[in-house]
């Protein structure tokens, strides 16, 4: 390998520690989010349960202030009653009352049915107050977790960031961006060597994808110091001194 892809390499070893360093921290931090989203879910369902006992109780208030206005009127019909001077008077306003006796007997019921709703909604809503108990639990695990393995992995890191430093200090911008490119899009792994397959060897494939890589690309890797990329995976292709001399 020639300067370049030598560090390249190098620079390789330590980005493939970091990123499993890295990919288990995003897997804690994944399952923290998902915990968050469930608890936010559960609470959006309750807060949506609460609304409909909120309802009932909109329900039996509307009620009740019925019953009290038409037990009002009630109360007035029958003192009209006592004070009715002809029959075809007293017969209206019995008929009145008793329309007024009706409608307020429907409301009584409506507003047992009310009731009956909202204390079993009530009843269910301590479902959702134990779920949230539990995902706020499992969710309090999940987050010690990242932070154990954020203590247990500091010295690594700031190790390995630092080795890291150290090693991209002396490659170009350029190939350092190309190579940080490819590094993110396959988890650290930058860089493939190219390998000899075949009965007679003569063939080559990228150890990244097992795709072909033509004998142009082979040569041009042997007489030049500088980043060739594999036409299928994109990782910055290179040969090891023994596999580039067989």
């Amino acid at each position: 390998m020639g300067v370049i892809l030598d560090a390249l390499h190098r620079l390789q070893e330590i980005e493939r520690d970091l990123s499993r360093l890295r990919s288990k921290t995003d897997g804690y931090r994944r399952k923290i989010a998902q915990g968050q989203q469930q608890v936010a879910a559960n609470q959006a369902a309750h807060d949506a349960h609460l609304k409909s006992v909120q309802q009932c109780q909109i329900g039996i208030d509307a009620a009740d202030l019925d019953i009290k206005t038409r037990e009002e009127s009630m109360a007035k019909h029958r003192v009209a009653l006592n004070a009715a001077k002809t029959n075809k008077d007293y017969a209206a306003i019995l008929t009145a009352l008793n329309t007024e006796k009706a409608d307020t007997s429907k409301f009584e019921s409506r507003v047992l049915e009310l009731m009956a709703e909202k204390d079993d909604l009530l009843e269910k809503s301590k479902a959702f107050e134990e779920e949230n108990e539990k995902l706020q639990r499992r969710l309090a695990k999940r987050e010690k977790d990242l932070n154990d393995y954020l203590e247990k992995t500091r010295e690594d890191m700031d190790r390995l960031e630092k080795a890291r430093e150290e090693a991209a200090s002396g490659i170009a911008p350029s190939a350092l961006a190309a190579f940080e490119r490819v590094a993110a899009k396959h988890e650290g792994e930058a860089m493939a060597e190219i390998l000899r397959v075949g009965s007679r060897g003569d063939e080559h494939i990228c150890e990244g994808c097992n795709m072909s890589v033509t004998l142009e690309v082979v040569n041009k890797l042997r007489s030049v110091d500088e980043l060739v990329l594999c036409n299928t995976c994109g990782r910055i292709l290179f040969q090891a001194h023994e596999n580039a001399s067989a």
